[in-house]
């Protein structure tokens, strides 16, 4: 059921269904929104789960936020507001920096983050900063697509209702959420991380390559990685209930 609350005096849009504790806050990648999550969150039915839009898109207010430390700010907010107990964030590419930087901040109710498809540094080919610029100059409403997001095989059908759901970014937001993506570097700070990791990454991945995860898991001082052999970026759709098993597992474990 997707909700909105006034926090900080914006509209703050997400989707919310019940179900046991620790409850799991997920943010979307680059461009994205609560939709990208739908696969997920309907295979683990018993867990209470949050998907999460940053501001700019599907219902939550703009202007779109410019840096991954605004974003875990306002999660910060979003938590404050809603979340009584305890709590995990899983984090899709941009979204998993936002997962690092809000447990960076060590906050008391955090029990894990779950790391998929992301790194602890996310430059951004230019190409693709580029090719945002331009669809915004032509006029278009629809973001681009940046190559090498599905593995080979997609599911067209899931192709499709991606393509349709992202509509509901605008290119304004979608250039913002790349530039930061591209500012964020913690490289440096993961082995001030203080509470358990869940990493996932995929072989086929051409945006954030399985070595992110790699290094990630070497800084991390306590992690669990998985790597599934011909994922791409988007393996929080593609391959959700492998995805879900894990994060259950996870869960359970540190509640």
């Amino acid at each position: 059921m997707v909700e909105t609350r006034e926090i900080g005096g914006r509209t703050v849009a997400f989707r919310h269904e019940s179900g046991r504790g620790p409850a799991l806050i997920c943010i979307h990648g680059s461009a994205d929104n609560h939709h990208v999550y739908g696969e997920l969150i309907d295979a683990m039915p018993e867990r209470e789960r949050y998907a999460l839009n940053m501001p700019g898109r599907a219902g939550a207010d703009g202007p779109a936020l410019s840096s991954v430390a605004d974003m875990a700010t306002y999660l910060s907010r979003f938590v404050e507001s809603e979340i009584e107990g305890e709590y995990l964030v899983v984090g899709h590419s941009l979204g998993g920096a936002v997962a690092i930087e809000h447990a960076l901040q060590a906050p008391p109710q955090l029990k894990g983050i779950v790391l998929l498809a992301t790194g602890a540094r996310l430059r951004v080919h230019p190409m693709i900063l580029q090719l945002f610029e331009q669809v915004k100059a032509s006029g278009q409403k629809i973001p681009p697509l940046p190559p090498g997001l599905y593995e080979q095989g997609a599911d067209p059908a899931l192709v499709e209702k991606a393509s349709k759901d992202r509509e509901l970014t605008p290119i304004d937001t979608g250039g913002a959420d790349w530039r930061a993506a591209d500012s964020f570097d913690r490289m440096s700070e993961l082995e001030k991380i203080q509470v358990p990791a869940l990493i996932v990454a995929g072989t086929r991945d051409a945006l954030t390559p399985a070595k992110y995860a790699e290094f990630m898991a070497a800084g991390i001082p306590d992690n669990e990685l998985h790597v599934i052999d011909g994922a791409g970026h988007m393996l929080v759709m593609e391959r959700a209930e492998e995805v879900a098993g894990w994060i259950e597992g996870f869960a359970g474990r540190l509640g």
